[in-house]
């Protein structure tokens, strides 16, 4: 019995250590992945990987085939060497961002019509994601409020939710219901190349960057 118990006493320590080793694998293993999901421990949420992902030129717009106010359209990516589009995501009922994106895409429009008249290298896109409500009435009344020009800003919705699914998830854009009828979702305004590719994402209040950018690539496209 005394050899026994000498030999269970020696052998806690070993386990100890082996548990102890274990742990420490886990625990690198841990800290990797993690340095990988944040790409060096740089980003650390998700809008902020996507943009990253704008930045780098990984963020593919698929087209997609939109219902608008008065026609049925599709998103006018792919274009030709020199388009560029602004585009955000909204939804007609929205009291609040969608708004002040709004207001936003007007002074674009002004500034566009200023500079190219009714012949711009670059478009505004909005795309509404309620498709229950964005009915094309619904999508006609926001133009007005809006004072769109067709020639130079579309607004339509996608024509079913496969094609929703299939856009909003490839630009990692998120709407989620808020509970009251609305929905929490990205309010950034997507500056989309000719051939589909995002080329950067920028906050509402960040739209004369968004333009200014979108200027420089369509006169890159064009040279």
């Amino acid at each position: 019995m005394p050899a026994a118990r000498g030999s269970a006493a020696a052998a806690r320590p070993r386990a100890l250590v082996t548990t102890l080793l274990a742990a420490l694998a886990l625990l690198v293993g841990f800290i990797a992945l993690v340095g990988q999901l944040t790409r060096g421990f740089e980003y650390w949420t998700f809008e902020a990987l996507r943009r990253d992902d704008a930045a780098g030129a990984r963020l593919l717009a698929p087209p997609v085939a939109l219902s608008g106010p008065y026609r049925a359209a599709s998103t006018p990516w792919p274009g030709q060497p020199g388009e560029v589009f602004l585009v955000d995501f909204i939804y007609t009922r929205c009291p609040t961002v969608c708004s002040a994106l709004g207001a936003e895409y007007t002074r674009m429009q002004r500034a566009l019509r200023e500079r190219f008249g009714a012949d711009s290298p670059i478009r505004l896109v909005s795309i509404a994601f309620d498709r229950a409500h964005d009915t094309p009435a619904a999508l006609r009344d926001y133009g007005i409020t809006h004072r769109q020009a067709p020639e130079l800003w579309q607004i339509g919705t996608p024509v079913d939710a496969a094609a929703q699914e299939t856009l909003l998830r490839s630009l990692g854009v998120v709407a989620v219901p808020d509970g009251m009828g609305g929905f929490v979702h990205n309010g950034a305004i997507h500056l989309i190349d000719a051939g589909g590719t995002v080329r950067g994402i920028y906050d509402l209040e960040r739209w004369p960057q968004a333009l200014e950018r979108a200027l420089a690539l369509a006169a890159a496209g064009r040279s």
